[in-house]
């Protein structure tokens, strides 16, 4: 069978060979150590194996160096079937919950909320509000709920009523959104992170809204400034919708808090996946039963048949990253960095950490893999402020967000504007990047001098 074809074929049975998958993740979450657990693994290395090959050359490559440290752990005798079956559900785990974020956004996405939007956009502009403004204020807002398909709507929304102003409309969009990861909890890396310093959600809250305020105030005033004649964008009437469009975000990422509070021993990953599944479902049965049609679920089942089947990046960045790590450990080959960072005083090792966040980003290694590879050196629930640590690797990540072609933001926004990547992301937005990340510093020291 020709190599197109093994593709076909393969990427035909996804689907199912994907629900299987978020099937055992359900399973193992409610029952450790059961059938469902090897049930998720399973599915997993089976989605990992037909992954790679159709995955980009960075993944391919990212693919290799983890089999070669695997490799390595063999022929050293240190290969441990335990190990790698203990810490590999972590690595699914997140894949899983990426899936089921893919469909977070599934009732704004319907035509009547885009047509809401699109009125949003038009009150605001009829203010006064600029184009680039306007689109900072939604890429943060939905970009809580839609990650990097909020800018979707965005370029869809100013390519049809503002055409000259697109390319600056996504920058600004870009560049709010820098500043959703540090707070909403469906973000699967600000997610991660609270899982392994150990803190609570209140308190990363309490640790980064100053700086959000601060910084996203900033932005969208600069972005004001920058306009010159206002553009007349049409829309339609506001009514109950717009307010639907907004309020959305907030209060799934409350539910979702809620559903961490009320439920200690779930871990917030889990809780994301739970709680968006079923609201999510929630909302596509009750469509159903006002509009007595299946189409919203069979709108739902489209979307989801999608996600699961252009996963491929997915299992094969966070298929190898677990490999890499846990082989990392076996080796020891992590124990210098830990050495390193324990070494530091209290009050350096936040901004070293944000230093290596950024500098890991940068050279090409994804945020959630990186942090994973920090804690497995140094542990970063064991130090005397762990949640200086938390903000201290989320403001690493978000002060570099723009400024690597690695990031999914900058990768989306090239696929908009066909741009390369490095166009849109870095030559854009360097003096972004190095104002935000001064700032940054200058915020870990005052809360390092609060904390330690």
């Amino acid at each position: 069978m020709a190599r197109g074809g093994l593709r076909t074929l393969l990427d035909g049975r996804r689907p199912l060979l994907g629900a299987a998958f978020l099937g055992g993740y359900a399973w193992s979450t409610f029952a450790p150590g059961s059938f469902g657990t090897a049930l998720f693994l399973g599915m997993g290395a089976v989605l990992f194996a037909i992954s790679v090959p159709w995955s980009s050359s960075f993944h391919r490559a990212f693919a290799l160096v983890a089999l070669v440290a695997l490799g390595a752990t063999v022929l050293t005798g240190r290969f441990v079937v335990g190990d790698f079956l203990e810490g590999m559900p972590t690595y699914f785990g997140i894949v899983a919950v990426l899936l089921v974020l893919s469909t977070a956004g599934y009732p704004i996405r319907a035509a009547r909320y885009g047509t809401q939007i699109r009125a949003l956009v038009a009150a605001l502009t009829r203010r006064g509000v600029g184009v680039k403004a306007t689109s900072g204020v939604l890429g943060h807002v939905l970009g809580a709920v839609l990650d990097v398909g909020a800018f979707v709507l965005i370029d869809v929304i100013t390519g049809r009523a503002a055409p000259k102003s697109r390319l600056d409309a996504l920058k600004w969009a870009g560049r709010a959104f820098s500043f959703a990861p540090l707070w909403t909890n469906l973000n699967v890396f600000t997610a991660t992170t609270i899982v392994l310093t150990g803190v609570s959600y209140p308190s990363l809250l309490a640790a980064t809204v100053p700086f959000i305020l601060l910084g996203l105030a900033g932005t969208v005033l600069v972005a004001q400034r920058e306009e010159g004649d206002t553009a007349d964008i049409p829309g339609a009437p506001l009514d109950r919708g717009a307010a639907a469009v907004l309020l959305y975000p907030v209060l799934l990422v409350a539910a979702v808090a809620l559903v961490n509070m009320l439920f200690p021993r779930l871990t917030l990953t889990a809780a994301i996946a739970v709680t968006v599944a079923v609201i999510v479902i929630l909302i596509a049965a009750l469509a159903t039963a006002l509009t007595r049609r299946t189409s919203p679920l069979h709108r739902l089942a489209d979307e989801t048949r999608g996600s699961l089947s252009s996963s491929h990046s997915e299992f094969a960045l966070f298929g190898s990253a677990g490999i890499l790590v846990i082989s990392l450990q076996a080796l020891g080959a992590l124990a210098p960095l830990g050495v390193l960072l324990s070494a530091l005083p209290p009050v350096l090792v936040a901004p070293a950490l944000m230093a290596l966040m950024a500098a890991g980003f940068v050279a090409g290694i994804h945020v959630i893999p990186m942090v994973l590879l920090l804690d497995a050196a140094f542990p970063l629930d064991a130090g005397p402020s762990p949640v200086l640590w938390a903000v201290a690797i989320l403001l690493g990540a978000q002060s570099t967000l723009l400024l690597t072609p690695f990031s999914s933001a900058v990768t989306m926004l090239s696929r908009l504007t066909g741009l390369h990547p490095l166009e849109v992301g870095p030559k854009r937005n360097w003096r972004f990047g190095l104002a935000v990340g001064a700032g940054a510093l200058l915020y870990l020291g005052l809360l390092s001098a609060l904390l330690l």
